[in-house]
């Protein structure tokens, strides 16, 4: 029953996930956008060339924000590396300093935006 109901509460999200997904939803959405009526999923997360911005680990996130057509489907992604959306910029990373990864950690859009 509680699986049923979890479910059930999550497929409500599916039809405004795209205004909140956009790095900045303040600002502006997603370019290109998401349209919930699509069944295709060529352009949901990694996909998407924003979403893959924000969720592409903190370390190579300035280099693919640089050219991300070169850089798309090359940056390996493992479970230990931190996303850019956790640290502070636009975009997301666009600061970040490898030799002081604290510096502007926990201070992204989505942490912040809530406080």
């Amino acid at each position: 029953m509680c699986l049923s109901q979890r479910s059930d509460d999550a497929s409500h999200l599916k039809n405004c996930i795209a205004q909140y997904a956009a790095p900045d939803p303040s600002d502006k959405e997603l370019e290109p956008p998401i349209y919930t009526d699509n069944k295709s999923h060529t352009l949901l997360g990694v996909n998407h060339p924003q979403l893959t911005g924000m969720l592409c680990p903190i370390k190579p996130a300035k280099v693919y924000h640089k050219d991300p057509k070169k850089y798309n489907g090359v940056i390996r992604m493992h479970s230990t590396a931190w996303p850019a959306f956790i640290y502070e910029g636009t975009p997301p990373g666009k600061d970040f300093n490898p030799d002081n990864v604290q510096e502007r950690f926990l201070k992204g859009y989505y942490l912040t935006c809530g406080i």
